[in-house]
């Protein structure tokens, strides 16, 4: 799990940094304004971002806004600021912060996020149309060749690609491939 920390002032964000280690999480980036926070989650498929309320070169939530569904959101700020912007979706402590509570915190948002990424893994990814061609052709030929059903093709398809731990797009294209041969 990638974890960014975005605080103007660099102590700030080494102490939480050293918290965060001890309690066994990866800091995998510390910056200080809005722009170098979406360049590190650019670079990053995923993770965790604990923000500073303010900041030199904007606010928190325009990181929120601009890094999109694929990282839990912590603001951290002081108190009337961050109950007074109770956003959705976005975790938020107030100042001064304990550190009970943001290792609790970093829990809950570790689980969140796990959840979020086993959810994202179960979705069916969507294929080309070129991919889904070729799927389709390597189903044919086994139906025509072998006497199989579509669905006897298609399973025969998947078995090959588990046992040969490729996708089953290229374990179609290998079939396409060996059977014209």
């Amino acid at each position: 799990m990638n974890i960014i920390l975005v605080f103007p002032k660099q102590e700030t964000a080494k102490n939480l940094k050293n918290v965060l280690r001890r309690a066994g999480y990866d800091v995998e980036a510390s910056v200080s304004t809005v722009a170098q926070a979406l360049q590190a989650a650019s670079e990053c498929d995923s993770g965790i971002i604990v923000s500073n309320y303010k900041l030199v070169d904007g606010m928190a939530i325009d990181i929120y806004e601009s890094a999109g569904e694929r990282f839990q959101f912590l603001m951290i700020g002081p108190k009337d600021y961050v109950e007074a912007r109770a956003i959705p979706d976005v975790f938020s402590l107030s100042t001064p912060l304990h550190v009970s509570e943001l290792l609790s915190t970093m829990e809950v948002m570790s689980y969140a996020y796990s959840r979020w990424r086993k959810k994202m893994r179960a979705k069916p990814k969507v294929r080309s149309e070129e991919e889904q061609k070729t799927i389709d052709q390597a189903k044919a030929l086994l139906m025509e060749r072998n006497g199989l059903t579509e669905t006897e093709a298609h399973r025969y398809i998947q078995k090959s690609s588990m046992d040969s731990g490729t996708s089953v797009v290229e374990t179609a294209y290998m079939i396409l491939t060996l059977m014209k041969e």
